[in-house]
This record gives structure tokens, C-alpha cells and sequence, in this order.
């Protein structure tokens, strides 16, 4: 039996946890950059030696090279640069498919939801549906998303959306956030390219559900657990875009005391929520304007350099640099053992 069920989703979190969470909530950038207490892995040599912080394991690079490749479609060939070993950290104190939902379905009509609109007036057209995207809609498209009950809330524009009110989407099994489960049955599918890649680097998971979050500068995640898979294998967690700051702490629950930590998140880092921590309390009191790598920034439009621009497809120019002020956050887990 999965040790989940042991735990209340509706649970309330340590209070020095909320202390230190709206501590850091309210913290400058120039103390969070001085701040000894925050783990920052972009400053590699600090770790050397670090009484908490040990490195775990080495992932191979020539072998994550491959699985970059295959979820990126390319191949190694044409690829000049050097994939490098990933280094696993541990620390001591803690050791569009429609049926994939996203926030806005709550009150709205996504189109993808409804085929027979009309979209023929806005849209490029495309011969393969996966080159399908709401980034085809220029930013002052005339396509809006309806409201279910129009006295209640207004249609959205696609600026809207994408800008501001899209906040996250589920993959795979399909959370319900007011009851706190997943739905019985059989979920949807989960996405067989995000599945290989996390399969690739974290081969003792499952992927079966995800959680994308899409953060702007000024939002945040409250703390919390995930407690509501029948599992005890691993959370994993990416982040892409802007930094955040992440705190993740454990209770002992026979002398109440609360370990915790402070981590400094920059696109690309990886979190592995595994062992006692796979049910630690975690949260994201902040996250960091301006920060986002500036190889990314350009996203969904081409890259910076010329070359890279040259070959991207220009149908997303209008939206170039929506990338500058987001962090968008993949959290898979596995439902069942």
C-alpha cells in the first residue's frame, strides 16, 4: 500500500514553514543573491565539501545526449555541441490534447474543445496537426475563448490567455483541485514524447499524470503535498524560463520538527522528489523577474542569433519574447505502483 494514503490532502502545512515561505515572498533580489541559506547549483564548487549536500550519482552525457535527441526529433549528427554529465545532488535533509485540462476550462470554452467552431477566418493552415498551436493566433487575433456563463464571466481574447490566465494544464490523468483526486477510470493518455524523456533520465518512474504550471513574475504556489497518487515512486520536477525560489521541508511526526530547505531554481534544473521526500511539504514563495536564459527568451519565435532565426518557422514572430517573464513548471508522477 502506497504511503499517501496515510497523509490528508486537506493537511495544513508546519508553521515555521509558512514563516519562512512568506520570508522569502517578500525577499529583495539582492537578498536572495546573499542569502548563505539558499542552495544555488549554478555555483558548483560551493557544493564540494558541503556537509548536507553530497552528489549522489553522474547521469552519462553521451547517454542523455541520445535522449535530448530523441525528444527533440533531431539528430546526434547534426548537433556540434557536447551533451555534459548531469550531476545528482542529494541533500541531508531530505533525503494540447483535449483531453488534457487547463485552468481556463473551468469557465471558458477552449476551442480545441469544440470542432465544429469556426477557426478557418484566424488560423494558418497546417497539414500536420501537430504543428497545431494557440501561438498560430497573433496576439490581436479576433478568435476569443466564450464563457460558459456569459452573466458570470467575459470571453477572453487570445492575449488574454496566453499572457495572463493560463496558469496550468494537466496531462495524462486529469487532477480534480477541488476534490483533491484523480477521476476513477482509465486516465488519458500521457504524451509519449515528455514520457520517453522523463523515462530516459529517471528510469524508476512511471510517467502517468502531469501538472504544468505556468508562472509570471508576482505568482506563486502555495505550500503543500502531493498525497493523492496511489504511489510511492518519485515526483519529478523541471523548470524552463524564469528562476523561482523553492522551499521544501519534511515534519517528524513524532517530535514535530521541521527540516527544511531553500533552493535557488534555474531553467534547466531538475527536482527528484524521492524516498522521504516524495511526501515532503514544498512551494514557491517567489519568482525572479528578468531571469530567464536569454538563449530562451525569444521562445515561441525563433532564437536570437540570426542562423537560428533563419530556420525557425516565422508563424510565431508576433508572439517573440513571451518567453522573457514566464517559468513554466513540468511535475510528473506516477498514479499507481
Amino acid at each position: 500500500m502506497s504511503r499517501s494514503t496515510t497523509f490528508d490532502p486537506a493537511a495544513k502545512p508546519p508553521e515555521i514553514l509558512k514563516i519562512i515561505y512568506k520570508s522569502y515572498q517578500k525577499a529583495s533580489t539582492d537578498a536572495l543573491a546573499s542569502d548563505a541559506d539558499i542552495v544555488d547549483f549554478s555555483k558548483d564548487q560551493e557544493y564540494i565539501g558541503h556537509p548536507k549536500v553530497k552528489v549522489e550519482r553522474k547521469l552519462d552525457g553521451a547517454v542523455l545526449g541520445k535522449v535530448f535527441a530523441l525528444f527533440s526529433g533531431s539528430s546526434r549528427e547534426d548537433d556540434d555541441a557536447e551533451t555534459k554529465d548531469l550531476i545528482i545532488y542529494k541533500h541531508g535533509d531530505l533525503s494540447g490534447n483535449p483531453k488534457h485540462k487547463t485552468n481556463v476550462h473551468l469557465h471558458h470554452i477552449v476551442p480545441y474543445d469544440t470542432p465544429s467552431m469556426d477557426l478557418e477566418g484566424d488560423m494558418t493552415s497546417h497539414s500536420n496537426s501537430q504543428d497545431l498551436s494557440f501561438f498560430n493566433f497573433g496576439p490581436l487575433s479576433s478568435l476569443t475563448l466564450p464563457a460558459i456563463n456569459p452573466s458570470i464571466h467575459k470571453p477572453l481574447s487570445i492575449s488574454q490567455f496566453l499572457n495572463r490566465k493560463l496558469r496550468w494544464m494537466t496531462l495524462g490523468g486529469q487532477y480534480n483541485w477541488t476534490k483533491k483526486a484523480y477521476p476513477l477510470g482509465v486516465p488519458p493518455d500521457f504524451p509519449e514524447d515528455i514520457a520517453a524523456l522523463i523515462r530516459g533520465i529517471f528510469p524508476h518512474i512511471r510517467p502517468e499524470a502531469a501538472i504544468v504550471n505556468v508562472y509570471s513574475p508576482g505568482d506563486t504556489l502555495s505550500i503543500h503535498r502531493d498525497v493523492s497518487e496511489s504511489s510511492d515512486a518519485g515526483l519529478v520536477s523541471i523548470s524552463l524560463g524564469c528562476e523561482a525560489i523553492f522551499i521544501v521541508g519534511l515534519e517528524d511526526p513524532s517530535t514535530k520538527v521541521t527540516r527544511h530547505t531553500v533552493i535557488r531554481l534555474r531553467s534547466g534544473d531538475a527536482v527528484y522528489m524521492t524516498g522521504p521526500s516524495r511526501f515532503a511539504w514544498h512551494g514557491v514563495p517567489q519568482i525572479l523577474a528578468d531571469t530567464c536564459p536569454p538563449w530562451l527568451s525569444a521562445w515561441p519565435a525563433g532564437g536570437n542569433d540570426s542562423e537560428a532565426a533563419s530556420q525557425d518557422d516565422s508563424r510565431f514572430e508576433p508572439w517573440r519574447g513571451w518567453m522573457v517573464n514566464k517559468r513554466v513548471n513540468l511535475n510528473v508522477r506516477q498514479l499507481t505502483d
